[in-house]
Formats: structure tokens, C-alpha cells, sequence
């Protein structure tokens, strides 16, 4: 399976630093931008044919508590993931709180994941796409150990 892992740039950005530490070829560091991160996923997604894109964003969490997210929004529409997380969840569950959540906010992150569900469905691309938020940097107790759950 090729899967794209993706995260927002930024020096503190626990997802940044997760995705640092994720061993794959396959990483695409967003700017923090709502059109450029955008356009720079549309690109990837036209140069790679990818199965998955796995992005991640940092929350304000309880100490390690994740949340995977299950819908993206726009201002007229809502787009829900095909992906079956079941997998990401059980793996997760046992040394994290895991939340599902419907809500993946009204900013960078929820508009990736808006537009990036957005792209998959007007194109009917065979991609799948999951966003997940994790806790800042200081909520986390290993992240270590999280970045190897998803090599």
C-alpha cells in the first residue's frame, strides 16, 4: 500500500514532529496556508498515485489523546471519509485515548482534509484519505512510540 503522510510545518508543531519521525518516503510538510497547502496536495496527488494519505494536525488534547477524524467541511458542503480507520483505531487504542470525531475544526486542518476528500471525490480517485489530530508536543508521552505505529 503507498501511503502519503502529511503534516503542517512549524517549529513546536507536534505533528511536524511526528511526521519527522515517521519512516517513509512519502511525507509532504504543508505550508500553513490555506490556498498553498492546498495546491501543494492537489500536485502530489497529480505527480503519485497514493492509496492512502494519512494527514495529521495538532489539537489542544488531554495528554495523549488522539482523534481521528471522520469528515471534512465546507461552507455548502461535508465530505466523509471512505477509509476504514478500525485498523488505526485498534492499533492506537491501546496506549492512547482514542476519540472519533466528526469535527475536525474551522481551520488549517479541516481545510485539508475538506479539500483533500474534496479532490479524491470530484477526480474518482481510488485514494482514501484519514486525518488525525494529535496533542501538542507536551501532552505526548512517546511520541517515539506513535511515529512507529504508522511504518
Amino acid at each position: 500500500m503507498k501511503i502519503l503522510y502529511t503534516a503542517f510545518n512549524g517549529k513546536n508543531n507536534s505533528s511536524k514532529i511526528l511526521l519527522d519521525m515517521i519512516k517513509s518516503e512519502n511525507k509532504l510538510y504543508l505550508k500553513n496556508s490555506f490556498t498553498t497547502s492546498v495546491k501543494q496536495l492537489e500536485n502530489e496527488i497529480k505527480k503519485n498515485n497514493y492509496d492512502l494519505i494519512i494527514s495529521f494536525g495538532r489539537a489542544s488534547l488531554d495528554s495523549d489523546t488522539i482523534k481521528i477524524e471522520t469528515t471534512g467541511r465546507g461552507k455548502e458542503n461535508i465530505y466523509k471519509t471512505e477509509f476504514d480507520y478500525s485498523n488505526i483505531y485498534e492499533k492506537l487504542k491501546s496506549d492512547y485515548d482514542v476519540l472519533i470525531s466528526d469535527d475536525a475544526g474551522n481551520y488549517f486542518c479541516n481545510n485539508i482534509y475538506y479539500n483533500g476528500l474534496k479532490m479524491i471525490n470530484d477526480n474518482n480517485l481510488k485514494t482514501n484519505m484519514i486525518f488525525i489530530h494529535i496533542p501538542d508536543i507536551d501532552n505526548m508521552t512517546d511520541i517515539y512510540k506513535l511515529a512507529s505505529m504508522f511504518e
